[in-house]
């Protein structure tokens, strides 16, 4: 029974050694949050369940009753050829996403400045996989939205309201 408890535990302990620590809650100096931008922006959509889900901070229904308002400014996904075949097809593309954004308060003082997020993804191109390569973009595209969140979550984590 001892060996058994030994078994068991011994692995708890290598990670808990090794600083493995499971992803907690972000602690938001701001109770209430506004969220400006498009509705049907999967990144605000994507924003807003992060926050709900790992955050004691609300999402406020309007800007006059948050304590933060945070405004996407912009918000683009590129793909541009990166690499050519002996036959002159795309055989690599470079996909890019892009936010920009600010964080203020109801009355207007800028609590973080006009800031752009950018992250990047190569993607290997086949013509007779048209339909395969769109479906991995578009993954591909989804992990770097929830980078960018991830990315955004720690710079919000790091403004302190009075």
């Amino acid at each position: 029974m001892k060996r058994r408890s030994v078994l068991i535990f011994a692995p708890l302990l290598a990670l808990s050694a090794c600083g493995f620590q499971l992803r907690g809650s972000t602690n938001l100096s701001f109770n209430t949050l506004y969220v400006a931008g498009s509705e049907t922006s999967a990144f605000v959509v994507a924003l807003k369940r992060q926050i709900a889900a790992t955050t004691s901070t609300r999402i406020a229904p309007d800007a006059q009753s948050a304590q933060a308002v945070f405004t996407l400014l912009g918000e683009s996904q590129t793909q541009t050829a990166q690499a050519y075949n002996a036959d002159g097809t795309v055989a690599q593309y470079l996909l890019r996403y892009t936010v920009r954004f600010e964080l203020t308060t109801p009355q207007g003082k800028v609590l973080i400045a006009p800031t752009d997020l950018n992250q990047t993804s190569n993607l290997s191109y086949n013509s007779s996989a048209t339909l395969a390569k769109a479906n991995e973009s578009d993954l591909l595209y989804r992990g770097m939205r929830q980078e960018l969140i991830n990315r955004l979550m720690f710079q919000l984590a790091a403004v302190k309201v009075n």
